[in-house]
């Protein structure tokens, strides 16, 4: 058993922390978004990360191939309003709206952003707003998830981990220059978004970024980018709750 689960880690990719100074001395990435506590809409603050999935085939093919339990990315902006970046383009939206098109959302928050940084990431949304999604960079990130898994071996150290993964980004991935800079994918938002602001959440450029990294950010868990910020875990706006779902599925069918 122990032989197999060692296959699994090294087939999927697993970035490890070693730290001797725990109990645990290796450290696993945790690939679930580990729930926590419901919380309410009035506990979030402007600034927010918003890390989501859905029942889509897109969410569950990216959730597959990140080994994640989160598919999408967004800003809360305050005033319940959602910065995000969709195939439709760059759109703010009601935080009902992106709640409800959800299954399952969470809330990381850095610790220390100000009120001035929180108004610029507004700021940076109301500017990229209407701007179109970034389908090129997604199609090329595509490939490039299943490749880097050789840059998150376990046991690999964290720089060389970085190291790795920014020379086969490099490689695979459009350059700062590319034409289609101007264009977001969701998590490509986020990371810009909080640049503007004066935020570095981590090494890399935007367009090497998934929702997966961002969440795993969060503190416990271990980031395969060389981690610039760390982000608190708040809590969970919805919960994807299979018993839930199936006595819905019921009580449907015995009203018919």
């Amino acid at each position: 058993m122990k032989v197999w689960w060692l296959v699994v880690l090294l087939i999927a990719g697993c970035s490890t922390a070693p730290q001797t100074d725990r109990p645990y001395p290796l450290p696993l990435q945790s690939v679930s978004t580990r729930p926590g506590g419901i919380i309410s809409v009035a506990e979030l603050q402007p600034g927010d990360l918003l890390l989501s999935s859905a029942t889509s085939p897109q969410s569950w093919g990216i959730r597959l191939i990140s080994f994640s339990g989160v598919s999408h990315a967004a800003i809360y902006l305050g005033d319940r309003q959602v910065a995000e970046a969709v195939g439709s383009g760059v759109k703010i939206i009601p935080l009902q709206q992106a709640i409800e098109e959800s299954n399952n959302v969470l809330v990381l928050r850095v610790p220390s952003l100000t009120q001035d940084q929180s108004s610029l990431l507004r700021e940076f949304a109301h500017q990229q707003q209407g701007k179109k999604y970034n389908f090129k960079g997604i199609v090329m990130f595509m490939p490039f998830m299943v490749s880097r898994r050789v840059c998150e071996l376990p046991l690999m150290h964290e720089n060389l981990r970085s190291a790795c993964l920014t020379a086969l980004a490099r490689v695979q991935l459009a350059d700062v220059d590319d034409p289609q800079a101007n264009r977001f994918f969701c998590s490509e938002f986020v990371i810009a978004g909080y640049r503007h602001a004066g935020v570095e959440l981590l090494q890399g450029q935007a367009s090497w970024v998934s929702p997966a990294d961002l969440m795993h950010l969060r503190d416990g868990d271990v980031s395969a980018w060389h981690s610039e910020q760390n982000m608190q875990y708040i809590g969970h706006l919805k919960r994807w709750n299979l018993k839930e779902i199936l006595s819905l599925r019921s009580a449907s069918r015995q009203a018919e």
